[in-house]
């Protein structure tokens, strides 16, 4: 965990925002834009999990579950049902919202492990349930998503960016806000001693169970983006590996931090696009980097300019080369 970073400027999100806006300006083709998509989503979904786990200290590990169930929703409302798409978002978000609620009151209950292992038997729940129920999710196959239109036409891949980057960006602003704002405050309080801040009047019940369904309909955006992009859901999504990703962002990036979601997100995507090279040794070799992180940067690369360690670095630095 780290300590309570730096409130800073807004100025550094509206400049991210920014960045986004023209970065599809300097990729040079369309595999480099759908990874910058998959940056953006994955960083959509590890805020939710940074604001319940990185301020409010709620070790959950059902994140996958909501992802999944929102994309599956968003495709089977417009399959099945005639939704268009943002009816089809909006309620995708509200029943992940009104799911976590129901589930929230009892896990919520439970701490430490106890939750944890308690969301991930959600999780797996949900993914045998999708996996084996073939005639409503379609089991292995999956559901096929209606691609984004405009003006009777299917939206370009650029323009499925953009929708991509805008709900990235409504994000983003909202879990800054949050972070910076007196609930920001509390949700540390009651991540660094639940009984003390009860004892100073933070209602730490209410604020648990309103971040539990805040970060469930966060991954309800994050699982409608993903699904426009690939355009097909699959019981994958709520798997293992998907929780895996989750948690590597978050110790890459930074729990706790105003930017670890997205710094993280960008190493999650962008790294194996280099390590192809290492053959079989890929997964070794990705190992070796996250091993580093979990030893040397325990606040995760936010975390060196947001909580001050890189100078705890350099001052560890400069006394061992006194030593020598």
């Amino acid at each position: 965990m780290t300590g309570a970073p730096k409130q800073g400027s807004f100025l550094p999100v509206l400049l991210l925002i920014a960045f986004g806006a023209v970065l599809p300006y300097l990729l040079t083709g369309g595999f480099q834009l759908r990874l910058a998509m998959l940056v953006w989503i994955y960083a959509i979904l590890c805020m939710g999990f940074n604001l319940l786990y990185g301020y409010a200290g709620q070790i959950t590990l059902g994140q996958q579950a909501f992802f999944a169930i929102a994309a599956y929703a968003f495709g089977m409302l417009q399959n099945k049902l005639g939704f268009g798409p943002f009816p089809a978002l909006l309620a995708s978000i509200a029943l992940c919202s009104a799911l976590a609620l129901v589930i929230g009151i009892p896990l919520l209950r439970l701490r430490t492990h106890y939750l944890a292992m308690a969301t991930l038997a959600f999780g797996l729940v949900f993914a045998s349930v999708a996996k084996l129920w073939i005639d409503f999710t379609g089991g292995s196959s999956g559901v096929g998503i209606p691609p984004l239109t405009y003006a009777g036409e299917p939206l370009n891949r650029y323009g499925v960016y953009y929708v991509v980057l805008a709900a990235a960006s409504l994000v983003l602003l909202l879990h800054d806000f949050i972070i910076r704002s007196h609930v920001g405050r509390a949700l540390q309080a009651i991540r660094d001693d639940e009984t003390a801040a009860s004892a100073l009047g933070v209602d730490v019940t209410r604020y648990k169970l309103r971040m539990f369904v805040l970060s469930a309909a966060i991954a309800a955006v994050a699982g409608c983006a993903y699904s426009i992009v690939i355009l097909r859901v699959d019981p994958s999504l709520s798997g293992f590996n998907i929780l895996v990703n989750i948690l590597t962002v978050a110790v890459v990036g930074g729990l706790g931090t105003r930017f670890g979601p997205v710094v993280g997100a960008i190493f999650l995507i962008v790294l194996p696009q280099y390590l192809v090279g290492f053959g079989e040794l890929e997964t070794l070799v990705y190992g070796v980097f996250i091993l580093g992180f979990l030893l040397f940067l325990p606040h995760g690369l936010a975390g060196l300019f947001e909580t001050g360690d890189w100078r705890r670095l350099l001052r560890r630095k400069a006394s061992t080369g006194s030593q020598a």
